[in-house]
């Protein structure tokens, strides 16, 4: 797998740490392919406040074990911007489109 990276930024917007990871694990796509269907529904505007946060708790949580727990869920809420949260999901997903195009 190509590694996917997420930066963390200070309040300047400047990068104060950087974590990448190469591994993938199988359970770990399901859950994935299960978010994608939710972010479809966000990005359509079909989620109401409670389900836009809840689809966001689900989101961080999937990074955090993506990232094999080498941040917390509050560090990366404090360290990453949501810009930084979708292109880690966005990349996420690329992987698991080019892995299932190799089958």
């Amino acid at each position: 797998m190509k590694p996917v990276f997420i930066e963390f930024t200070d309040s300047e917007g400047k990068m104060t740490k950087r974590y990448s990871t190469c591994s993938l694990k199988t359970g770990m796509m399901d859950n994935i392919f299960d978010i994608a269907e939710k972010a479809e529904d966000y990005e359509a505007g079909k989620m109401d406040v409670k389900q836009a946060k809840e689809f966001f708790r689900e989101l961080k949580a999937i990074i955090v074990a993506v990232f094999h727990g080498q941040f917390t869920y509050d560090e990366l809420n404090e360290g990453a911007e949501h810009e930084e949260i979708v292109k880690v999901f966005t990349s996420l997903c690329g992987v698991l489109s080019g892995e299932l195009a190799k089958n």
